[in-house]
């Protein structure tokens, strides 16, 4: 806080005594120096000992510093005639040091100002006296006592400077002014946080540190209040300690721990006791909040593993693991990105003479059907339905028929790929599959609802009765290889719209998806063939709808 010890009424007095007078005017070189009085300010003194009593020295200083008149209280300074000349008048705690430095130390206050004597003139000089010395106190939040409760803390300057400050500390220490200082907080087993509070401490500043914590990196903050020359200074101690018992496992490069909206967090624990639960904490790299989440132990082993989840589709994250105040190193991870699969609702399409396609345009772009392979002679075997035959918007139905030409039936289907008639070889018409760089999905869910008709055509797999439909997901590595797969078979009648959900089971988890397909048919065997026959069992008339597909990623 500010101190201010008024020196007042420094006084060159204009009228003086008669038998004073006559001096004067015998030495016309020369005038008249009184002191009058020492006010305390009270109102912003700093601490409870500081009182009218304090003893205030004078020193009258001339222009090269050597002093000409000194008393060691003002009080007792007696009327002073001085020659013309200008003159530092100087005043100061009369029976303290300022080199004392800690708890022990009593505040040292000091001020001066300059005095132009003319002769035969009386002038008045005003000095304000302040503490030459910094102030410094710390302060322990709530949550800095739960956690590091017990510990030392320090303040440390120049020349070896270290004051302790314990746990229930509440007093201000006095340092010395223009020195760099830093608070340290110890917490013993030889792990300390250090930062610094200001590189040059200010005289008649006190500052105020209070400790807190923070599960990020360490922060720093610093509120000044001019009026009352005082600095709030916040230090953001971080919780974790990092250990070489906890061991973080970088996870950044497996592939199968790095999903779109998960990831599979792992560590080691190698502390002789474990008196607290192991945890792993995370959150994400440009964000200040910490998620703490149980750690599993793997069975007969030091090995700690935990799932985070929901995450941010190609996000940074770090994480850290931790057991009691040990931690390990903090690592960094990205998630896998987002790439959306268009009209996973099927409300987008486009129809050119007999055909529909599922896509804004005339083609099979992404989405594609078998419609050109039977609207030559027949209608289009998957068209768009709305109103009551949808659930939203619209909705895709795919019907089987009989009677086509050269493959005797054909299912009603849909399909993210290719289709282009192939006459020689029907089975070769169609190319599943799309590039897909996205994340993995592990859910295919959506609606359906189905008529099964009885089989009427077909002699494979020749243990049918009734039809069945089917959906199903696939995806592949950039060899081509498979490394997921999920189905959905229906072999009832469903009037209403349904849910249905497929679990995506992943046969290797090393890999990235490079393409996808998803696939939906009104018959599960229409595209078995032998030769340009379909041998597949079917039912003509058989009916699938579907409606609000979506994939979910954790």
């Amino acid at each position: 806080m500010k101190t201010n010890i008024l020196v007042t009424s420094l006084f060159l007095l204009a009228g003086l005594a008669s038998s004073c007078q006559s001096e004067i005017d015998e030495a016309k070189g020369y005038g008249y120096l009184q002191l009058s009085s020492v006010d305390v300010n009270k109102s912003v003194i700093t601490r409870a000992d500081i009182t009218a009593s304090e003893t205030i020295a004078v020193d009258i200083l001339n222009a090269s510093n050597a002093v000409v008149q000194h008393a060691d209280d003002w009080k007792n300074l007696d009327d002073v005639i001085l020659p013309v000349a200008t003159y530092t008048v100087k005043a100061y705690s009369a029976d303290k040091t300022i080199e004392t430095q800690g708890f022990d130390a009593q505040p040292y206050y000091e001020g001066q100002s300059s005095v132009a004597i003319e002769a035969n003139k009386a002038k008045t000089v005003n000095i304000t006296c302040k503490l030459a010395q910094t102030m410094v106190s710390v302060n322990r939040s709530e949550s800095f006592e739960s956690t590091f409760g017990g510990c030392t803390c320090y303040v440390e300057g120049a020349d070896a400077l270290s004051i302790p400050f314990g746990e229930n500390e509440t007093r201000a220490a006095y340092v010395k002014a223009g020195q760099a200082l830093t608070v340290k907080v110890d917490f013993g087993n030889g792990k300390s946080f250090s930062q610094e509070i200001t590189s040059k401490a200010e005289a008649a500043y006190h500052y105020k540190v209070n400790l807190d914590i923070t599960e990020g990196n360490a922060g720093f903050d610093i509120s000044v209040d001019q009026t009352i020359h005082q600095y709030d200074v916040t230090v953001m101690v971080p919780t974790k300690q990092e250990s070489a018992d906890m061991v973080t496992s970088d996870i950044k490069n497996d592939v199968s721990k790095v999903w779109g909206q998960f990831a599979y967090l792992s560590g080691s624990c190698n502390l002789a006791e474990i008196t607290s639960p192991v945890q792993f904490r995370y959150k994400k790299k440009a964000g200040t909040e910490w998620i703490t989440v149980e750690a599993v132990q793997e069975e007969g082993t030091k090995n700690y593993s935990a799932k985070v989840a929901p995450l941010d589709f190609g996000t940074a994250y770090e994480y850290y693991i931790v057991c009691g105040d040990k931690t390990g190193e903090t690592c960094t991870f990205t998630t896998e990105s987002y790439v959306e699969i268009p009209n996973l609702n099927f409300d987008t399409w486009t129809q050119s003479g007999k055909n529909w396609y599922a896509n804004a345009d005339a083609s099979d772009s992404y989405w594609a059907t078998g419609n050109s392979g039977v609207t030559l002679i027949k209608d289009a075997t998957t068209v768009p339905v709305e109103g009551s035959e949808a659930r939203n918007g619209k909705a895709a139905k795919m019907t089987t028929i009989d009677g086509v030409m050269m493959v005797g039936a054909a299912a009603g289907n849909l399909f993210i790929g290719t289709y282009k008639t192939n006459m020689l070889n029907p089975s070769a018409s169609v190319s599943f599959g799309r590039d897909y760089a996205g994340a993995r999905p592990v859910k295919l869910s959506g609606y359906y609802k189905y008529t099964s008709c009885a089989i009427n055509y077909g002699s494979k797999p020749g243990t049918l009765t009734t039809d069945e439909c089917n959906i199903y997901i696939r995806l592949w590595d950039a060899n081509g290889e498979e490394i997921g797969f999920g189905e959905f078979v229906g072999s009832e009648s469903v009037d209403a719209y349904t849910p249905f959900e497929i679990t995506i089971n992943y046969s290797n988890t090393q890999k990235r998806p490079a393409k996808l397909t998803i696939v939906a048919t009104s018959s599960r065997y229409g595209g078995d063939f032998e030769g340009s026959k379909v041998v597949g069992q079917v039912g003509a008339g058989s009916t699938l709808w579907v409606d609000d597909f979506e994939l979910s990623y954790y």
